[in-house]
């Protein structure tokens, strides 16, 4: 097995631990970490009106639902 591959391996491996584990209520960071995403490219999403739903509480204050990311995901995949 090569490093690169067994890297992957891992990386897969993380990404399915913290979906079993995610919070409820994920913050911008978090849910970026989730889908596999920077902060910015939500940023980008939430800007032009696409990408998983959100609840904004002020201007600062943006957060995700785990099953919003969760039915974003599957939409994307199916």
């Amino acid at each position: 097995m090569t490093l690169e591959k067994l890297g992957q391996e891992m990386a897969d491996l993380r990404s399915v631990v913290l979906r079993a584990n995610a919070p409820e209520v994920m913050t911008p960071g978090e849910a970026a970490e989730f889908l596999g995403v920077t902060t910015e490219t939500l940023y980008r999403w939430r800007k032009d009106a696409w990408g998983p739903k959100y609840s904004q509480v002020n201007a600062r204050i943006v957060r995700y639902l785990r099953d919003d990311l969760v039915a974003f995901l599957r939409e994307k995949q199916g």
